[in-house]
């Protein structure tokens, strides 16, 4: 008679022997009917228990376990060991949109100079990082051809300022032959009238009063063409007196060429030649701006534009210091570089950081718009369409508002209790 059993499953083999290392009082397991252990799933621990037939499955330590229980707990690891989906729910909280542009720090008033003489440089005048003052000279070209033009143009506007004169030998000259053809006209004058009236007479000869007519009509041409020249001559003195002037200005003008100046307050931000070398006008010798009003300079995509608008608030970082500083937009300008299909924007720094330079480079995002409190989801959960995933082969379309790199938000289609899945 077989003994009864102490409330313990037994596992037999075939020829119905029992193992005692079989008996525990442990780790309680599902079995199947023929007495096998349920494997342990990859889920931590989960298990996973396929249906059986309806034999009630028991407990080591003998007790019957509800059929419900069991088809629930199969029911559940079938699901937790099959669906690889990664869920979430939309969560509230503060979103911002913005638009991403790349730039430079900028130096108001920010140029190269650019010599217009051609000549080898023979000294600098300023270092980098000196502040110049409009007017301060930068560096000096050699001169020796313009010092030369210079004295001959200042020659000859010396001699022409004497000979425009009134009192000068060349209109001094034409006056005093202007005075004796006067004088030779009023004589010849007298003459002829005198020998008119002794010709009424019936004095003298008819030769010598044609002798009296000639003579008075050369006079009175010699005495015209004698102010006509003095006049001429003083206007063309005049004209060469203005050229001459003209001409003194170019050459101090050249010459000042050969020593280029600051246009304005500021630093010395770069020098670009040597002494020894050759400056041409095709090339800059010096870079000088503002030393206290810097900017930014900004390139925004074509795309992003027509979002752009002055006013708008910046968030600019500078790979000098950690932290973002607050700009604003202060210009647009209104035409695209063919070649890199960019916008340029300009901002100025409404917190200025303790120390900048210019062409420093800039990361930027133009606040376009912002909200404190969203309904927001993960933007890797967006579907094609505006649409996202609620469940395993159904989809939901929502209203899209804001969005940033990371979440996007919902205005409408899911609520906060909504379950998404990861596509």
């Amino acid at each position: 008679m077989a003994p009864q059993s102490s409330g313990l499953v037994l596992n037999e083999s075939d020829n119905g022997s029992e193992d005692p290392m079989k008996r525990t009082k442990s780790t309680p397991a599902l079995t199947y009917p023929t007495g096998r252990p349920a494997t342990a799933g990859s889920r931590g621990g989960e298990q996973c228990v396929p249906h059986g037939d309806d034999t009630a499955a028991t407990t080591r330590i003998g007790h019957a376990v509800p059929r419900w229980l069991v088809v629930l707990a199969v029911v559940f690891l079938l699901v937790a060991c099959t669906s690889d989906q990664v869920t979430t729910l939309p969560t509230m909280g503060p979103i911002t949109e913005s638009v991403y542009a790349s730039g430079v720090v900028k130096a108001a008033g920010q140029y190269k100079v650019y010599p217009t003489v051609t000549g080898p440089v023979l000294a600098l005048l300023v270092q980098e990082g000196d502040t110049v003052r409009a007017g301060t000279a930068l560096l000096h070209i050699d001169d020796r051809s313009s010092r030369a033009n210079e004295r001959s143009a200042a020659a000859q506007l010396q001699l022409l300022v004497r000979n425009a004169s009134d009192q000068g030998p060349v209109l001094a000259q034409l006056r005093q032959a202007l005075e004796q053809a006067r004088e030779r006209y009023v004589v010849d004058s007298a003459n002829v009238v005198r020998q008119r009236a002794l010709w009424a007479q019936q004095i003298g000869s008819r030769a010598e009063l044609d002798q009296r007519e000639l003579a008075f009509t050369s006079s009175r041409t010699a005495w015209r063409n004698a102010a006509r020249s003095l006049e001429e001559t003083r206007a063309r003195l005049r004209t060469e007196l203005e050229v001459a002037r003209n001409t003194a200005l170019i050459s101090a003008a050249g010459n000042a060429d050969r020593t280029p100046q600051s246009l304005i307050d500021g630093v010395v931000y770069d020098l670009l030649v040597e002494p020894g070398e050759l400056a041409t006008p095709q090339q800059p010798v010096a870079i000088i701006g503002s030393a206290t009003d810097l900017y930014l300079e900004l390139e925004v995509d074509e795309r992003d534009i027509a979002r752009v608008k002055v006013g708008q608030e910046v968030a600019v970082t500078l790979e000098l210091y950690r932290e973002a500083f607050p700009a604003t937009i202060t210009r647009i300008v209104p035409l695209m570089d063919a070649r890199t299909r960019t916008f340029t924007v300009e901002a100025r720094f409404t917190q200025t950081p303790p120390q900048l330079y210019p062409n420093l480079t800039a990361e930027a995002n133009i606040i376009l718009d912002r909200k404190a409190r969203a309904l927001t989801i993960p933007a890797s959960y967006l579907l094609p369409g505006d649409s996202v995933g609620t469940g395993a082969e159904e989809r939901t379309a929502v209203q899209i508002g804001l969005r940033d790199l990371d979440r996007v938000e919902v205005l409408g289609g899911i609520d906060s209790t909504t379950v998404l899945f990861r596509p």
